[in-house]
């Protein structure tokens, strides 16, 4: 059985940008937007507040550590903004002041921000950022080269990343379906995918449901439309939509990463690995397995067999990725500095 593990540098040909460059992306996506649409000022904003509080808008990884240092409080400027005051802050502080807490000395204006406000926000700019993306695309892409020449029915994917541009590749060749390709089943009776994809940092079209705990992530019917699927509907979700926890399904960045909804994702990650175990070669693309993904680093180094054949196409970080399998024991371990993913889903190697 094959597995492939996919990071960013794997959908950076099919346009989306690297972790560390996600907020980069996502304001230039923002300054093409409508600004007649009702949440694109909020997001614009948020992005202003980003960049006045931190410098920049580079390290999304460090900005977020910072902002995981401030915890649930306030973070207030150092100086003079050009931001406003997004209404969930001014409410959170009205809140805070009807139950009885002195937050702060109610003639003076707030300034700053909730981190955890913020993050929501920005999920929902990334969601809509990824959504808009696929919903543009005419050009065929790597993932379909990938799709048709090289995913088999013994196939396993284990992706990192958040876009659907896999799946909608998977889903045109009939290799992958909704109904359990994700790796849990979501809607019943379907014929069972050929490909199983793992997304394990979460998804741009999963929701969880706000206080209903149990899997799995609900999935909007415009989303449904985007894999190929415009005759299917979520029954949890009514005729007027429903509340949504924006967080739980989508896992940022940060250094320190935390996986809230764990009765979801312990089991996932608990198959993914299982898959793993059952693989006899290995195909690393575009992830450079960074220090901070201590639990991603753990299922592959625990999980694939010492004797698998392991194939690392991370270009500059492949060498250092090989020497990190070597030191663990593994035997067969291949490392290609010079290739790139949108050559390699094409060639007639296989």
């Amino acid at each position: 059985m094959k597995a492939y593990v996919f990071g960013a540098g794997a959908s950076a040909g099919a346009g989306y940008p690297l972790a560390s460059q996600l907020l980069q992306g996502l304001a230039a996506w923002l300054d093409r937007c409508d600004p007649s649409v009702q949440w694109v000022p909020w997001a614009r904003n948020r992005i202003v507040q980003v960049r006045e509080t931190f410098g920049s808008l580079d390290d999304f990884e460090g900005i977020l550590g910072k902002l995981e240092d401030y915890g649930y409080q306030r973070v207030k400027p150092a100086g003079q903004t050009a931001y406003r005051q997004d209404p969930k802050d001014i409410f959170h502080d009205c809140a805070e002041r009807y139950r009885g807490v002195n937050i702060a000395d109610p003639g003076v204006p707030a300034q700053g921000f909730y981190p955890q406000y913020l993050r929501s926000d920005l999920i929902g700019a990334f969601r809509e950022f990824f959504y808009q993306t696929e919903e543009l695309r005419t050009e065929p892409n790597a993932y379909d080269g990938f799709a048709g020449r090289r995913a088999g029915p013994d196939s396993t994917v284990i992706t990192f990343n958040y876009d659907v541009v896999l799946e909608r590749a998977l889903a045109k060749t009939g290799k992958w379906d909704i109904g359990n390709g994700y790796g849990f089943p979501f809607l019943p009776g379907r014929v069972a995918s050929k490909v199983t994809v793992y997304k394990l940092h979460g998804s741009v079209n999963w929701f969880k449901e706000p206080i209903n705990d149990m899997p799995p992530p609900v999935i909007f019917r415009r989303d449904l439309e985007l894999l190929g699927y415009g005759g299917l509907v979520d029954p949890r979700v009514g005729g007027n939509g429903m509340g949504v926890d924006n967080s739980g399904t989508f896992i940022l960045p940060d250094p320190r990463k935390k996986f809230y909804w764990e009765s979801f994702w312990k089991p996932l990650w608990r198959t993914a690995g299982e898959r793993l175990r059952a693989a006899n070669e290995v195909f690393i693309h575009g992830y450079s397995m960074p220090t901070a993904d201590v639990r991603a680093r753990q299922l592959l180094f625990d999980n694939i067999k010492k004797s698998a054949c392991i194939s690392i196409h991370c270009r500059t970080m492949s060498d250092r990725i090989a020497a990190e399998f070597r030191s663990r024991g593994f035997t067969d371990v291949r490392p290609s500095p010079s290739g790139d993913f949108e050559t390699w889903a094409v060639s007639e190697e296989l």
